[in-house]
């Protein structure tokens, strides 16, 4: 399928078009069989990934989604029926600054007369476990913005599942021994389920779903994206079977873990993000409600099956290669 230049199809602006889960989001609507004018928000049209978004068909649109660009904001906008929006929280690790970024997309999308706003957001730990959990900044904080946005018009939250490609970022990756074994070190109990997805390839999947789908295109309700459910222990195992590379878990709890990373040198900014991680074990990545019924059937209507772990090593030979 080629991108439309059709007025009459829908118009969808999507934000971070050259970033993963923008990227990913674009690449889903073009295999659609159904037509969609899109454009592409990123702050340099320059470089090559927003040059192979125009050569797609894409219209590439410079603007900075930050707070006083509130006219370059809209103007990018312009015209537009849908509006996909996602925060860059890792740029500046800012919570507050993310909520109003968040808010700056909501208001620019309602402004311009958009008639649905899709966000990429997380679940409010601090709320959904009752303040138990509050040291998942990055999480509430895009929550927040979700509850922001129904107020303000149709919104449908797709929240994105646990990163396969975590497994080599900073605090989350198995680490390297001088054996040549990995050693996988982590606050929450190893075997907890969690939902994991090539945001890459699959995050868009569940968008263009949520496009698509006359239960959702509305405005309301939340998918949750991930392609399979799987404790760190199993992904572990598959670690070994594709990749040849032996990794052991350690789970000092925890405190230990968080001395860890205090000892470290971390700033209390980065506790504030890490702390309450391992909410997960007594509480589930997203409080269980991926499991209802209705998540059911969002699986059962995607495009096509997102890829499992194993699938996505295999697709991606140079991805924790041995």
């Amino acid at each position: 399928m080629t991108v439309s230049s059709d007025v009459s199809a829908p118009l969808v602006v999507v934000i971070g078009a050259t970033g993963v889960q923008g990227g990913s989001v674009i690449r889903n609507l073009i295999q659609s069989d159904k037509p969609y004018r899109l454009r592409g928000i990123t702050r340099d049209v320059s470089k090559p990934a927003a040059q192979k978004l125009a050569q797609l068909g894409v219209e590439v649109v410079s603007a900075n989604v930050v707070v006083g660009n509130e006219s370059g904001v809209q103007e990018a906008f312009k015209g537009a029926d849908i509006v996909f929006g996602v925060t860059n929280f890792w740029e500046h690790m800012d919570s507050s600054r993310e909520v109003a970024e968040g808010k700056l997309m909501v208001d620019s999308a309602k402004a311009v007369g958009a008639k649905l706003f899709i966000f990429s957001g997380l679940p409010h730990v601090s709320k959904l476990s009752g303040g138990k959990f509050s040291h998942v900044a990055h999480f509430d904080s895009k929550a927040e913005i979700v509850e922001y946005a129904r107020s303000q018009l149709p919104t449908v939250d797709v929240q994105a599942g646990y990163y396969m490609t975590n497994l080599t970022a900073p605090m989350l990756a198995p680490e390297k021994q001088q054996d040549g074994a990995y050693i996988w070190t982590m606050q929450w109990d190893a075997t907890t389920p969690f939902p994991w997805i090539d945001m890459d390839a699959d995050y868009g999947l569940f968008v263009r779903y949520a496009i698509e789908s006359s239960e959702y295109n509305q405005g309301g309700g939340t998918i949750f994206s991930y392609a399979e459910h799987a404790s760190h222990v199993h992904i572990a195992s598959i670690l070994e079977k594709v990749r040849g590379v032996s990794v052991k878990i350690a789970t000092p709890g925890a405190a230990t873990f968080l001395a860890g990373l205090e000892q470290a040198g971390l700033p209390p900014t980065a506790l504030n993000i890490f702390g309450d991680l391992v909410y997960v074990t007594e509480c589930g990545y997203w409080f269980g409600k991926e499991l209802e019924e209705e998540q059911k059937k969002v699986r059962g209507g995607l495009a096509r099956e997102p890829r499992t772990f194993e699938e996505f090593l295999r697709a991606n030979p140079d991805f924790f290669a041995a």
